[in-house]
């Protein structure tokens, strides 16, 4: 890394080239030089005194390495570390097939077409519409698009290959624990719906499919879920779904695997919390019918009372009511009959305000009533 720096303004002329580091390092430093105007450059603290005006006009190297003078290493060994990661591995071997390998793979069709027509039938094979086959040549991945459908040509001593099912995946996620929003453990299960979309990636990067789309879809929702509630997780299943699909599509991308549903199946509770939601419900429950009760009763109460109100100003039906009643009673044939008061004692006993005027007389049932103090007859003895 080489920089410059500018001296200010009245500071002394002069350059200094520092010495190169790529001896100390084992790394190769180009050096600029240019021709160089007094007061243009400053000097490194420690660098050598300044030259004299004589001696600037001279062209000089001008380099001056940094990297010693920094306040803090990190960036530099951040940026070491990213070098060193991005060159390639030593001894790496190369995609393409050796030279030995090509002397095989010819003696091999030599082979085939001195046996022909035997031996084809052992170089073909059939693959079916739904299905990919990917071939690997003495272990190396043939390039091209995969094989399929219909007939493929294989080397049988030399290659070996992998069909790949394209149809929709079904994967289902055993009961595992998750800790909501509100602290709650519960057990849930799910339905995942996959297919492979990049057969050659798939092969090439996944040992056990079955395996890591079933943890990766457990993590996903242990970490979906914990934010969100238990009335959350109840109501919203198609929501949380989808949000799975969308994370777990963002990962599996990567290996070749395209998640076309996720489903929620069920939501298992502890013994305990089931028991306290149940008191819950039923509390609410019970608070609801009493509403109800209470909101009849006041309707029934205001429909009497607005009853009361027509009745009091119509003495006609006032007398109406009693008689039904009175026929009421007769009809039911009770095995014990109370006869109410006649009306018209009634309306007697009432104030003269409320007196109903113009009543019909009706005829009373009960005994007359006899005097407190009756006076005593003589004996017809005497």
């Amino acid at each position: 890394m080489e920089r410059k720096a500018r001296s200010p303004p009245g500071s002394a002329t002069g350059a200094a080239a520092g010495p190169p580091r790529g001896e100390q390092e084992g790394k190769g430093r180009e050096e600029r030089q240019g021709p160089r105007a007094p007061g243009a450059w400053a000097a490194l603290p420690g660098s050598p005194p300044a030259a004299s005006p004589a001696q600037s006009r001279a062209p000089a190297a001008t380099v001056v390495d940094v990297d010693g003078v920094r306040g803090s290493g990190e960036e530099g060994t951040e940026v070491v570390a990213l070098l060193e990661s991005e060159r390639p591995e030593e001894g790496a071997k190369p995609s393409g097939l050796g030279a030995c390998e090509w002397l095989l793979v010819l003696a091999s069709l030599l082979f085939i077409i001195m046996t022909f027509p035997l031996s084809i039938w052992f170089c073909i094979k059939v693959v079916q519409e739904y299905e990919r086959v990917i071939i690997f040549r003495l272990g190396h991945l043939l390039p091209g698009r995969p094989k399929g459908p219909g007939l493929f040509f294989f080397l049988p001593w030399l290659d070996t290959y992998h069909k790949v099912d394209l149809r929709l995946q079904t994967l289902e996620i055993p009961f595992h624990e998750v800790v909501t929003k509100d602290m709650l453990i519960m057990e849930i299960d799910a339905v995942c719906y996959y297919r492979m979309e990049n057969a050659s990636l798939l092969l090439s990067s996944l040992a056990h499919v079955s395996k890591a789309v079933q943890f990766l879809v457990q993590t996903t929702m242990k970490r979906l879920l914990a934010h969100r509630s238990l009335t959350e997780i109840l109501l919203e299943r198609k929501t949380i779904a989808q949000d799975v699909k969308v994370a777990l599509d963002s990962v599996t991308c990567i290996w070749g695997i395209k998640v076309e549903r996720m489903e929620i199946k069920d939501v298992r509770l502890p013994a305990g919390l089931q028991h306290s939601l149940a008191v819950e419900a039923e509390a609410q429950r019970q608070a609801k019918v009493r509403m109800i009760a209470a909101e009849g009763e006041k309707a029934a109460s205001e429909s009497l009372r607005m009853a009361a109100e027509i009745l009091s100003g119509t003495p006609a039906a006032v007398q109406l009511r009693y008689l039904h009643a009175l026929q009421s009673l007769s009809t039911e044939k009770p095995s014990t009959v109370v006869l109410p008061l006649p009306f018209d004692l009634l309306n007697f006993l009432s104030p003269p305000s409320n007196r109903t005027q113009g009543s019909i007389p009706l005829p009373s049932s009960a005994k007359p009533v006899e005097p407190l103090n009756p006076k005593k007859k003589d004996s017809p003895m005497l």
